[in-house]
């Protein structure tokens, strides 16, 4: 039975709204976000008292999500609230009148809010040992990772929204600003004894200041694709990001491509903050995760007593397959066929790299493109795994993935490669053909969809390769199939293909 779920977050700067399906095998699927700019930070004073003016600006926010839920028949409702209401002092107020629209909010804790960080984390991105860090409007959650597993968080009563408040900065950050703020956030850092273990760890960032800073860089460099998780920036593209920003006045900052008019009053400080961690730690790499407290929450649904998805790779190429009701039982035989060829032919590819993740997703997903249309089904899979939240992949292992599963119908290029030039190197291109042809030949060994050939071996000499086929019954058509290939393979590889 498909559960129909609505996940409220009230943050210090944005109210978002994040409606799924979960559905067999705990499939998910994101069905809408919503996102308002309520500002609840702006409308704490001195005494911590919420305006009325903001009050009533999340109620009708609230009321439109609420109308929403109910419109899309939500099994349950989730609401959280992070640092704005857990610092009001008329937070009861606030409750009290959610209650009457039909929502009880939970007020999280700042280490619960870290907790959800780390979870949605660590359930779609490939982290062993990391910082995570999450600018809010109000707060900063900072998390330990090691070894997959939280050892260490705190909750900063400071944001985006608060440290612009608090140092007054609302145009050019100058000299005594800027000195005074960096000395405040080194000083609070500084606080975190637990942080010296994390010397040289890669920093994940989490929430839309620090997603921000992802996508000034991905339009400073053209970047060619559209995903920004997992998107990965060097400690030089963030301090260039800084010095950027708090050069300009908030006008100037609105022009800057990649930063939102409705983010660039707030964003200086977030990006001092993001580039304090960075040298205090030695970071340097930074990570963009597009999950947070939301998506948390969704896998806290899914995950039985918490315990964190074995691995999150297996997991997403499934809820893809049964999101777009692919046939699994052959593209698991593929995937095998393939593995079997590219472990029997691995001095032809002739590689030292670990290729089992991009073999995997290439083989398991080759076929999504039959969703759209059977016919050029392959460049259709090339769009779709392009364009698909595949968690476990680096956006380099994504973009060979796509190509190689392009690659399957025949040797044509399906894109420009150029396009790509900032992910894949030339090597990686001789990689994509190399498997691209070895995918193509998988396939043709199940043309039927019969599974005829169980299993292949193969003998390679000088001038050939020779696959032997396993199988019960007389696989006449596959041979066949398999045998077309042979003038690709053997411009790839320059060797005379034989199959039997």
């Amino acid at each position: 039975m498909v559960k129909k779920i609505g996940i409220i977050d009230i943050g210090s700067n944005s109210v978002r709204l994040l409606l799924a399906e979960i559905g067999e095998q705990n499939s998910i699927s994101i069905v809408n976000e919503l996102k308002e700019y309520v500002r609840l930070g702006d409308g704490l004073d001195k005494d911590n008292v919420l305006s009325e003016e903001k009050i009533d600006l999340a109620l009708k926010t609230l009321s439109t999500y609420k109308n929403i839920c109910d419109s899309f028949k939500v099994t349950e409702i989730a609401v959280v609230a992070t640092e704005a209401v857990r610092r009001a002092t008329n937070r009861a107020e606030i409750l009290n009148k959610t209650k009457e629209i039909g929502l009880d909010i939970r007020v999280l804790t700042g280490i619960e809010e870290a907790y959800y960080d780390y979870f949605s984390t660590v359930n779609s991105m490939n982290v062993d040992n990391a910082i995570l860090m999450d600018i809010g409007g109000a707060s900063t959650e900072i998390i330990l990772v090691k070894n997959r597993q939280l050892v260490n968080s705190i909750s900063f009563p400071f944001g985006a929204i608060t440290l612009t408040q608090h140092f007054q900065i609302t145009d050019v950050l100058d000299e005594e600003k800027e000195k005074a703020l960096i000395n405040y956030l080194r000083s609070e850092l500084n606080t975190l004894d637990w942080l010296k273990e994390a010397k040289g760890f890669p920093l994940i960032g989490i929430g839309g200041s620090i997603r921000t800073v992802g996508k000034i860089q991905k339009k400073v460099e053209n970047y060619p694709l559209n995903l920004i998780h997992n998107y990965e920036l060097k400690y030089g593209d963030v301090l260039a990001i800084y010095e950027t920003v708090k050069s300009k006045n908030n006008t100037q900052r609105k022009k800057i491509k990649g930063l939102s008019g409705d983010r660039s009053d707030i964003f200086v400080g977030a990006a001092a903050l993001v580039k304090t961690l960075m040298e205090l730690c030695s970071v340097k790499d930074l990570k963009i995760s597009r999950n947070g407290i939301r998506e948390g929450l969704l896998y806290s649904h899914i995950c039985e007593d918490d315990h964190p998805i074995d691995d999150i790779l297996s997991f997403s190429i499934d809820n893809i397959l049964i999101n777009h009701n692919i046939d699994r039982l052959h593209s698991e035989h593929i995937y095998n066929l393939f593995k079997s060829l590219c472990r029997e032919l691995s001095p032809l590819i002739n590689t030292n790299e670990c290729l089992d993740n991009i073999i995997k997703a290439a083989a398991m997903l080759h076929d999504i493109g039959s969703n759209i249309t059977y016919y050029f089904h392959h460049k259709h899979s090339l769009y779709m795994i392009l364009n698909s939240q595949i968690y476990g992949l680096s956006h380099r292992e994504l973009v060979m993935s796509a190509c190689i599963a392009a690659n399957h119908g025949d040797d044509s290029l399906p894109l420009n490669y150029e396009d790509y030039g900032s992910i894949l190197s030339k090597n990686d291109l001789v990689i994509i053909r190399k498997l691209g042809i070895l995918l193509q030949l998988s396939e043709s060994l199940d043309k039927s969809m019969t599974y005829q050939i169980q299993a292949i071996t193969c003998a390679v000499d000088k001038d050939s390769v020779i696959v032997k086929t396993i199988s019960n019954t007389d696989a006449f058509i596959e041979i066949k199939e398999a045998l077309n290939c042979s003038d690709t393979f053997k411009d790839i590889f320059n060797k005379k293909l034989y199959v039997v």
